[in-house]
C-alpha cells in the first residue's frame, strides 16, 4: 500500500444485517481521501423495495418517505463500481460494509470488488489504546472529530474519514523505536490494515494544520515517553493558606472553579488535616459540591509532618486527582509539595518480560492486546495497567508480562513513593505496602487518609486480607502439565511423578470436615506442591495459566491468616457454577481488620461522601477506644445550597396520564426502575409498543446485561431503559451515567427510604434531572427536604411544567 493511493470511506445504513436474510442498503456514503485530503463525497438513499423495520428507523432517522423516491440499488450499482474501482476500500468494521456491498453487487448480476481494505476499528484500537470506546461516536468523541449525525452513512463515512486521518497521523507520530518493533511482527490484522499500518509509520508527509487531531499532535509534540511529574518547585517552601475564595482565585488563576460553598468546605478539611486531632471525620457534602477540587487544594497547604494518602478503588478518580494536583502544583511552584500513584506490583508491566513476549511475537505472530500495549507503553509514564482501558487491563494475557515486588518498574514506583508527600494508591496497595512506606519516610507522625469514595473500605479489606483457593481450577491446570509432563524423557518424568504424588496427596487432605486450622494448614501444603510444580513447568517451557507471584501472595495470606485466627469470621465452600468446581474461602472479620489493622496505623481518617448508607455509616464510626469521632454534617448546615431535586408526585390512579405528560414534553432520556424482572418485562413490552417510533428502548437482561444496557441508552439521541433496583446500587458505586428522567412505577409498594435517598442525592448532581415517583407518605418524608414538587395534590403536571429549562 502506498501513500499516494487512493481510499474510499464507505459506510452503509441497511434493513437488516445480513442480505442473505433479505436484508437491503437504504442509504450509501462514501469520501474520499487522495494525499492526506478530503477530496470529494458521495451519499445517496437508496429505495429498499420492502419496509424499513421501526427499530431500523430509530436509530438511523431514515423514514420511508425518505427512500421512495430514491433509486433502486441496481441502477446505482453501475455508478458504485465505477467510483471504487481502482480505491482502498475503509471502514469502521470493514467485514461488514465490503461483504454487504459485495453480496448486493451479487445479488444485481455485477462482479464483486476485489479492493484492498482497512478497519478503522482495530486500527483505533492499537493506535489509541486508553480510547475509552471503540464504536464512532466514542472515537469522536474522544479525538474530537467531526460527527454531525451519526448513523446517518454520508455523517458515518465523513468522520470515518477524519479518523484515518488521525490514526496515519497517530501511526506516523510514533517514537521510532516502537515503530521498528510495531512493523517486525505480524498483529494478524483484518484484511490489509497491517499493510495500512506500515505505510502510516514509515510516512513522511505533512498533514494540514486544520486536520490534525488535537491528542495526535500531543504525542508528536512529546515525540516519546516522558518520566510522571511527581515534583514541582523547590521543597520546603510554605505558603499561607488562602482563606477567602478572591485569595484563592488570585494564586490558582480566575478561572478556579470555586464558590462560598466550596470555600467553607475547603477551609474545614484544610483546618481538620493541619490540626493535631486525631480520629475520624466523618464529612458530607451536597451532591454538586465537586469534592475532589475540594479537599486536595487544602493538602497543597498542609504541613509535611504526615503523608496524606488518598485511597479508593476506582481507577478513574486516581487519574482525576493526579490531573488536579498536577493543575493545582503548576501554579505554586514556591510550595515543593510532591505527589506520586503507587499500585500492587503485579498492576505495573514489567518491560523485560515484554519484550520477551514481543521477541516471540516476532517469530509466531502477535496478538492485539500486545500491538496495544506497545502504543501505549510508548505514552505512559508509569507503566501501571491501572492507566489502560478495563477492557485491556482484564485480558488474562496480560498477567504474562506483570510486574513482581523485584521488577525495576515496581522499585522505582516504590522509591517515588517514599518521597511523596500526597498518595494515590487502590486500598489494596496501602493494606500491602501503608505500613512499610511509613516505617521507610520516618515522618513524624502516622499517615492520615482521605476516602472520597468510603463505599468501597469493607469490600477492599474482604478482598485484601480474606483468600478463596479455586481449588477446583488448580486441578485442571496441573492435569494439563501432567499430560505435557507425560510426553517427557524418562528420567524428566520421574521427578514430575514425584511432584505430582504429592500433590495429590496434599489435595486428598483436604476436605469439607476440617476444622479451621486444620483448612489452613491443608491450604498452605496445597500451595506449597503447587508452586514446585510451577517451577518445574517453567524449566521446560510449559504453558500454564498460573503464575507463581500470585500463589505466593497466597501463601503470604494463609500464613497471615494463621498466625491471626480471631480475624477469620468463617471458612466455606462454594460451587463454580461455570465450571462446577469447589473454591475455598477463607473470610475476614471487616470491622475487627477496620479497628485493629486500618484505623490504629492512622493519625486521621476522613471520608468524603454525598451519601453514606446507615451500614456504612455505622461501620465508619466503630472505633477503637481512645479514637475520637467527628461528624461533620452540621458544620455544613450554614452553606448548605439552595437547589433541590425537581419531582413529579403522583397517584397510582394517575401514573399512565404522567408518564404520558413525561414524553409529551420531550424529554431525551428515560430510566424506569420497576421492582422485579417480570416487571422489567412488563414495562419494556408496553414502553416499546406505546414509544418505540421515537426511542430506542433498552431493557435489563433482555437487550443487554445492567451495565452494558444502560450506556448504550446513553450514547442514543433518544432512549428508555427499564431495570431492576439493581440500578440503585451500581449507581451508588458511581459505575453508570447519571439519568435525566428517573420513573418508579408503584415505588410507595417496593422502595426503600434508603435506596430511594441515595437515588434523589445522585439525581440533584444534574441540574436538569427530573423524579417522577408514587411514594408513601413515609417515602416522602424522607426526602421531602431535597425536592421541588413541580405538581400540588398529586395531580398530572402539566407538559409546559415538566420541559427541561
Amino acid at each position: 500500500m502506498k501513500e499516494s493511493a487512493a481510499f474510499v470511506i464507505v459506510d452503509l445504513e441497511t434493513t437488516s444485517p445480513s442480505v442473505e436474510n433479505g436484508g437491503r442498503i437504504i442509504q450509501i456514503g462514501m469520501t474520499f481521501v487522495k494525499n492526506k485530503k478530503i477530496v470529494e463525497h458521495f451519499d445517496s438513499f437508496v429505495n429498499p423495495a420492502q419496509p424499513i423495520d421501526r427499530k431500523i428507523q430509530q436509530l438511523t432517522h431514515i423514514s420511508p418517505s425518505d427512500v421512495q423516491d430514491a433509486p433502486f440499488f441496481e441502477e446505482l450499482a453501475p455508478s458504485l463500481q465505477a467510483l471504487l474501482q481502482g480505491q482502498v476500500f475503509v471502514a469502521h468494521n470493514v467485514n461488514f460494509d465490503l461483504p454487504y456491498l459485495n453480496a448486493e453487487f451479487a445479488r444485481v448480476g455485477l462482479p464483486e470488488l476485489d479492493l484492498q481494505a482497512i478497519d478503522t476499528v482495530q486500527l483505533a484500537q492499537i493506535l489509541f489504546p486508553t480510547a475509552p470506546g471503540y464504536r464512532l461516536s466514542d472515537l469522536t468523541t474522544y479525538l474530537d472529530l467531526p460527527l454531525t449525525q451519526a448513523h446517518r452513512a454520508n455523517a458515518d463515512a465523513e468522520a470515518t474519514a477524519y479518523l484515518m486521518l488521525a490514526l496515519w497521523q497517530k501511526a506516523q507520530s510514533l517514537p521510532e523505536k516502537t515503530k521498528r518493533t510495531m512493523l517486525s511482527v505480524d498483529w494478524g490484522l483484518i484484511r490489509q490494515s497491517q499493510d495500512f499500518l506500515k505505510m502510516a509509520a514509515k510516512s513522511r508527509g505533512t498533514f494540514e494544520k486544520r486536520q490534525l487531531v488535537a491528542r495526535v499532535r500531543e504525542s508528536m509534540q512529546a515525540g516519546r515517553r516522558q518520566p510522571e511529574k511527581k515534583t514541582v518547585g523547590t521543597k520546603g517552601n510554605v505558603l499561607s493558606y488562602p482563606q477567602t475564595v478572591e485569595e484563592k482565585k488570585r494564586l490558582f488563576g480566575p478561572d478556579l472553579e470555586i464558590d462560598e460553598q466550596r470555600n467553607n468546605f475547603m477551609n474545614r478539611v484544610f483546618r481538620l488535616i493541619n490540626g493535631n486531632q486525631h480520629g475520624l471525620a466523618i464529612m458530607q457534602t451536597e451532591p454538586q459540591l465537586k469534592k475532589t477540587l475540594a479537599y486536595l487544594l487544602p493538602l497543597l497547604f498542609t504541613k509535611k509532618r504526615k503523608t496524606k494518602w488518598l485511597l479508593t478503588d476506582d481507577l478513574s478518580l486516581i487519574h482525576h486527582q493526579k490531573q488536579l494536583l498536577a493543575s493545582l502544583t503548576d501554579h505554586l511552584p514556591a510550595v515543593g509539595i510532591r505527589f506520586a500513584s503507587l499500585y500492587q506490583p503485579s498492576d505495573y508491566l514489567d518491560e523485560q518480560k515484554f519484550r520477551s513476549a514481543i521477541k516471540k511475537a516476532k517469530e509466531k505472530g502477535g496478538m492485539l492486546w500486545q500491538a496495544q500495549v506497545l502504543v501505549w507503553l510508548s505514552e505512559s509514564p508509569t507503566a501501571a495497567f491501572a492507566e489502560l482501558p478495563r477492557g485491556i487491563r482484564s485480558h488474562p494475557d496480560l498477567l504474562q508480562v506483570a510486574a513482581d515486588e523485584e521488577s525495576a518498574v515496581f522499585r522505582q514506583a516504590y522509591a517515588e513513593a517514599k518521597q511523596a508527600d500526597i498518595l494515590l494508591a487502590p486500598y489494596q496497595t496501602f493494606f500491602s505496602y501503608g505500613k512499610a512506606i511509613n516505617d521507610d519516610q520516618q515522618r513524624k507522625e502516622k499517615p492520615a487518609v482521605i476516602l472520597e469514595k468510603p463505599i468501597g473500605l469493607q469490600q477492599a479489606i474482604q478482598e485484601s486480607q480474606g483468600l478463596t483457593l479455586t481449588l477446583g481450577y488448580y486441578q485442571d491446570q496441573v492435569a494439563r502439565l501432567a499430560d505435557q509432563a507425560a510426553q517427557l524423557p524418562a528420567k524428566k518424568r520421574g521427578v514430575w511423578q514425584v511432584n505430582l504424588h504429592n500433590w495429590s496427596v496434599a489435595c486428598q487432605k483436604i476436605d469439607q470436615n476440617l476444622s479451621e486450622k486444620e483448612a489452613l494448614k491443608a491450604s498452605k501444603a496445597i500451595l506449597d506442591r503447587l508452586i514446585t510444580i510451577l517451577d518445574l513447568a517453567k524449566k521446560v517451557d510449559f504453558h500454564c495459566r498460573l503464575r507463581v507471584e500470585d500463589l505466593l501472595e497466597k501463601r503470604s495470606k494463609l500464613a497471615w491468616l494463621a498466625a491471626h485466627q480471631e480475624c477469620v469470621k468463617k471458612t466455606y465452600w462454594t460451587i463454580d457454577d461455570e465450571r462446577a468446581q469447589q473454591n475455598l474461602t477463607f473470610e475476614v472479620d471487616e470491622s475487627l481488620l477496620y479497628q485493629k489493622y486500618f484505623v490504629k496505623q492512622l493519625s486521621q481518617l476522613v471520608t468524603v461522601s454525598a451519601f453514606y448508607p446507615s451500614e456504612l455509616r455505622q461501620f465508619l464510626a466503630t472505633l477503637p477506644a481512645g479514637i475520637k469521632i467527628s461528624d461533620f454534617d452540621d458544620d455544613a448546615s450554614d452553606d448548605a445550597p439552595t437547589r433541590q431535586l425537581k419531582a413529579v408526585l403522583s397517584a397510582e390512579r394517575n401514573e399512565d396520564k404522567q408518564i404520558q405528560a413525561l414524553f409529551e414534553s420531550n424529554r431525551k432520556h428515560f430510566l424506569f426502575v420497576v421492582d422485579d424482572f417480570s416487571a422489567v418485562k412488563h414495562w419494556y413490552y408496553k414502553l416499546s409498543n406505546k414509544y418505540g417510533d421515537d426511542y430506542m428502548v433498552y431493557g435489563q437482561d433482555l437487550s443487554a446485561p445492567l451495565k452494558k444496557a444502560a450506556w448504550q441508552a446513553s450514547g442514543e439521541d433518544q432512549s428508555i431503559l427499564v431495570t431492576t433496583p439493581d440500578f440503585l446500587k451500581e449507581l451508588y458505586e458511581q459505575s453508570l451515567p447519571l439519568p435525566e428522567v428517573v420513573v418508579l412505577p408503584r415505588a410507595n409498594r417496593w422502595l426503600s427510604q434508603e435506596d430511594l435517598l441515595l437515588l434523589v442525592t445522585a439525581m440533584m448532581k444534574n441540574t436538569q434531572s427530573l423524579l417522577m415517583a408514587s411514594l408513601s407518605q413515609k417515602q416522602e418524608q424522607t426526602v421531602v427536604n431535597h425536592l421541588h414538587v413541580l405538581n400540588g395534590g398529586r395531580r398530572v403536571a402539566k407538559v409546559s411544567v415538566l420541559r427541561k429549562k
